[in-house]
């Protein structure tokens, strides 16, 4: 067995310290990291621009229909979104004639689904408000409808009413509320969803 001298002793005894000093570190510095990886994987951050769809998708206006005519450009049914006001609808139709009346009509109302926006000539009386709501208990007359009044059937679009109007202009008046069916494009589960709202009377 060698022999050793006091002083190689201790320098051994240290560099085995030393040894097992940085053994102990490494150890420690790989244990710290793995678990850093883990919470960071736990905790993975959403990225800004997923929050800010995220939110957008959640706080998207309601879309609404309003049914804008009388002094108007482009009389007709127009989607809005919920939270505008009924001067954004009369510009959807094209905004106001010369002769149109906007004195009696509130601009800054926000509008609500199924209104029904009437802009009056000047000088003219009308019994009905410039902003009433349709009833939903309004039946539309298939037969003597506007196109416009038409659309405000759910389904109908501007061609299907286009071909209502056609269709009675040729074949003469309907005589009950089946023989829509008899237009093209109008079938038994379109039928269904406007017979309720609609008659002959």
């Amino acid at each position: 067995m060698p022999y050793f001298s006091k002083k190689q002793q201790y320098a051994i005894v240290a560099i085995l310290c030393f040894i097992l000093a940085f053994s102990g570190y490494v150890i420690y510095k790989n244990y710290k990291l793995k678990n850093e990886f883990v919470v960071n994987a736990s905790n993975e951050s959403v990225p800004v621009e997923r929050i800010v769809e995220s939110e957008e998708n959640k706080e998207k206006p309601l879309e609404i229909k309003v049914y804008v005519t009388g002094l108007v450009k482009n009389p007709g049914v127009y989607t809005m979104k919920e939270g505008e006001r009924i001067i954004d609808a009369i510009n959807k139709a094209g905004g106001p004639l010369e002769e149109a009346d906007l004195t009696n009509i509130n601009l800054a109302q926000k509008v609500k689904d199924e209104q029904m926006i009437i802009v009056p000539k000047k000088g003219e009386t009308n019994n009905i408000s410039p902003t009433s709501t349709i009833q939903k208990n309004e039946k539309i007359n298939i037969n003597t409808a506007t196109k416009e009044e038409l659309q405000t059937l759910p389904g109908i679009g501007p061609v299907t009413a286009e071909r209502i109007i056609e269709f009675r202009e040729n074949k003469g008046s309907f005589k009950k509320i089946e023989d829509i069916m008899n237009v093209p494009r109008i079938g038994p589960k379109m039928f269904e969803q406007i017979k309720d709202k609609i008659t002959v009377d």
